[in-house]
């Protein structure tokens, strides 16, 4: 890595139905990299948690607990996907853990498919306009309900609908409610995550991008975290240093880390 405050907060292992190395691979490839600090984040999908998470939150739990990193400052955090469609669940796992860090995240509305799914080139542009107003209520929705430390990959449905379907999207019409979520966020003392994965798919940018990280600094946003959302040991830490070159662009000069739910700042250096 080429910044000595190197650090990635959101990553998913064999733990996560989609992840493809053991947690301890996970952290031989942190190490590897020199990141300063490695956070894992495996999934819990909360409107699926009986039937499909509860154990393997159990089981990530366990092999996190187990994990050394010796010189690598190694964190223990979760990925609450659609926490406000069941917030039992979603704080039933937050007050049973002790997580040093929680991404809070929507990938689907409420019985709707998750947009990975979606063919966005069928669709009419007024529906697509009316799932991102959806999208936008629900993600203030969970910033007022507070249980998460920060809002992951702010602008996920267009990784699907313009990065693989190649549907441009108006974003001109979505302004107020962005700014909405950004003021929401800083009010509640919440952080905004750059999500790199983009960089590596076909989207091609961060999520959210550096015109979007600029609104936010504007609103008053101080606290960034950033994460490669890496699914295999090989993609760890990927775009990290982009996103930090990008968050100096927009005109940050630090970003942030969890320990025990708590944020440090540290310098993009």
């Amino acid at each position: 890595m080429k910044h000595i405050y190197a650090c990635d907060s959101h990553n998913h292992s064999s733990c996560s139905p989609d992840g493809n190395q053991a947690p301890r691979e996970m952290l031989a490839r942190a190490q590897d990299l020199r990141l300063y600090a490695w956070t894992l984040t495996d999934h819990c999908e909360c409107q699926q948690y009986r039937e499909r998470y509860e154990e393997r939150v159990r089981l990530a739990w366990k092999e996190m607990e187990k994990l050394e990193g010796g010189s690598l400052r190694v964190y223990r955090g979760i990925e609450l996907g659609q926490p406000m469609q069941n917030l039992e669940a979603a704080e039933s796992v937050t007050g049973q853990f002790a997580y040093d860090f929680v991404i809070g995240s929507l990938h689907n509305l409420q019985d709707k498919p998750d947009f990975y799914y979606m063919d966005a080139a069928a669709m009419d542009p007024e529906e697509l306009h009316s799932l991102l107003d959806d999208y936008w209520q629900e993600l203030l929705d969970m910033i007022a309900w507070g249980g998460f430390d920060s809002l992951g990959h702010l602008t996920y449905p267009l990784r699907y609908i313009q990065g693989e379907h190649g549907v441009r999207v108006d974003m001109a019409r979505h302004t107020e409610r962005i700014d909405d979520i950004f003021s929401a966020l800083v009010k509640a003392d919440k952080a905004l995550e750059v999500n790199t994965s983009g960089l590596r798919q076909k989207l091609g940018e961060t999520m959210p991008n550096l015109e979007l990280l600029r609104r936010y600094r504007r609103s008053g946003g101080k606290l960034v975290t950033l994460g490669s959302d890496a699914h295999c040991a090989e993609d760890l830490g990927g775009g990290i240093d982009e996103g930090m070159e990008l968050l100096k662009a927009a005109g940050f000069t630090e970003f942030t880390i969890y320990e025990k739910r708590a944020p440090k700042q540290l310098p993009l250096e």
